[in-house]
């Protein structure tokens, strides 16, 4: 794998690119909690990207290609010291525009790692995709949001079954926490296994304001108690091959539909923050 930012022109204009796959990783700038660096999201996006790649590289004759990640990313709770997000409408441009050049540039497999989870992003990013895929035939994916959704290679039992009881864990919970413990333990601050629950059901996750309530003072949902890193092996070891996954299929272009099209899509009210009037970013000076 190489870092296209260091190429040159000339070397990127020698490049075969029908035999190669560039990532892109799109995720914000946001606090995750008292435990979590701000840059979690672009720090696992970035992980899970280069794991994938190797397996790529190992498993096929594509040359994997990266470029630095963009932290620009949408997101529906704004409110704390850290957070710098975006609309809906500029994480759509960027994501448009990133591809839009990689595909002038010839090349035609493109992915889009966007390494946060909330609708509003993995949205955004989509429609890029979507637009792009129609105005230069296919030639872009991302796969996170149906990953995000369950979709891939399926997790060894024992997270299964653990993920299923402790499942509303949504926010720098167990599972970022268990993910950046196994990356390095020095992202993770002293205290977590001291932090309390922090309690909300998915269906109350449409709702900004039970998101706010059920963060309280400390910015995170789920239970950073239950973190460990050996669960964060399993669940970074499982993204990175759902991710190769995709990007093989995709390759190949046989049985990536799977990953294509992020099921919260279709939901029309998702789309609201591309209309001006409702999609600006409400920043307000934080006071807490």
């Amino acid at each position: 794998m190489r870092d296209l930012s260091l190429l040159t022109w000339k070397e990127i204009k020698e490049i075969d690119k029908e035999k190669s796959v560039v990532f892109a990783v799109m995720a914000p700038i946001e606090e995750h909690g008292w435990h979590l660096p701000l840059a979690t999201d672009l720090i696992e996006g970035e992980y899970w990207s280069k794991g994938a790649m190797k397996l790529i590289e190992s498993e096929s004759d594509a040359t994997c290609f990266y470029l630095p990640s963009f932290p620009i990313a949408s997101a529906s709770v704004n409110e704390f010291y850290g957070s710098i997000h975006f609309t809906m409408k500029t994480t759509y441009d960027v994501a448009y525009g990133v591809i839009d050049s990689l595909c002038c540039m010839g090349f035609k497999n493109i992915i889009v790692i966007a390494s946060h989870a909330d609708p509003l992003h993995l949205i955004a990013v989509e429609k890029a995709v979507r637009k792009i895929n129609r105005k230069h035939d296919l030639c872009a994916l991302a796969p996170m949001g149906q990953i995000f959704m369950g979709e891939g290679v399926k997790m060894p039992c024992d997270l299964e079954v653990f993920e299923n009881e402790h499942n509303n864990d949504y926010h720098a919970g167990w599972v970022e926490t268990s993910s950046l413990l196994a990356m390095d333990k020095d992202y993770v601050r002293d205290g977590y296994k001291d932090l309390p629950d922090s309690v909300i059901t998915d269906r109350d996750m449409i709702s900004t304001e039970k998101q706010l309530s059920a963060m309280g003072e400390y910015g995170y949902l789920g239970s950073p108690r239950l973190a460990s890193s050996e669960l964060g092996r399993k669940l970074n070891d499982n993204c990175i091959e759902s991710i190769a996954d995709a990007v093989l299929k995709f390759y190949n272009r046989d049985g990536y539909q799977r990953y294509e099209h992020y099921s919260l899509y279709k939901i029309l009210p998702l789309h609201i923050g591309f209309i001006e009037a409702f999609g600006r970013v409400r920043r307000k000076k934080v006071t807490g």
